[in-house]
């Protein structure tokens, strides 16, 4: 049986079990793209007001040679170089699928045979963010976009960082304090309402990379349902939709 020869002198990757030679060009390629990169970050450093200044149509021109036109990457784009690279990466503004905006479904909310430990807090959510949601005050909306987006992420989170954009607080100059401020006060008002059940997992991080979440997955989905289902679920970022 034959064997086949590998030059240890050359790199290689693993492809499943077997261990193959990269191609030359490939070589060449990665080795210039490590000593790019090394020259971008170096810059980053010596001259941070002009990459800072730089980076963005660079950035934007390699997503232009990559992927072409897609206005809807180009949105998510130019949003998380204008605010989101606050508190997310650039890989998590990739779509998964090509040109598809990211799409979560629920099935239609019922108080019919909800679980009976979960079934008091629905009821106080459908009092507390009932009538008119063009006429609550600052701290209901708050409260009902807060537990909304936690609710839609479940266990994942969302980080503070966008919570506070989507609440529209991240403008008032104050280093971010009015709205961590906020979100507290509705996590708050929100977990006495929930009691006994523990409503919130502990929040992890600091900053606008703190996040928060949900602790219990199924009832998370049973507040996403529930706040899709109001006419106030139009406060919410408009990346879900109810099945049936």
């Amino acid at each position: 049986m034959k064997s086949k020869q590998i030059n240890k002198k050359e790199p290689y990757y693993v492809t499943g079990n077997n261990l193959e030679t990269m191609p030359p060009e490939q070589t060449l390629q990665k080795a210039r793209n490590e000593k790019f990169l090394k020259a971008l970050q170096t810059l980053a450093e010596r001259d941070p007001e002009g990459f800072s200044n730089v980076a963005p149509e660079l950035i934007k021109r390699s997503v232009w040679n990559w992927r072409g036109a897609d206005p809807f990457f180009a949105e998510r784009l130019s949003n998380w170089i204008d605010t989101a690279h606050k508190w997310s990466d650039f890989k998590e503004i990739l779509p998964k699928e090509a040109h598809l905006p990211r799409k979560k479904t629920f099935e239609a909310f019922s108080f019919e045979n909800l679980p009976k430990q979960y079934g008091g807090f629905l009821e106080h959510l459908s009092q507390r963010f009932e009538g008119d949601y063009t006429r609550w005050d600052a701290s209901k909306r708050d409260q009902f976009t807060i537990l909304g987006m936690l609710a839609l992420e479940g266990k994942e989170g969302v980080r503070q960082g966008r919570l506070i954009h989507h609440l529209g607080l991240d403008s008032t100059g104050s280093v971010g304090l009015p709205g961590s401020n906020a979100i507290r006060a509705a996590k708050i008002a929100l977990s006495r309402s929930a009691k006994p059940l523990q409503l919130w997992a502990p929040a992890t991080g600091n900053g606008s990379e703190r996040l928060h979440a949900f602790d219990d997955s199924n009832l998370a989905d049973l507040v996403a349902r529930f706040v899709l289902n109001q006419q106030a679920a139009i406060l919410l970022p408009p990346v879900y939709t109810l099945e049936g």
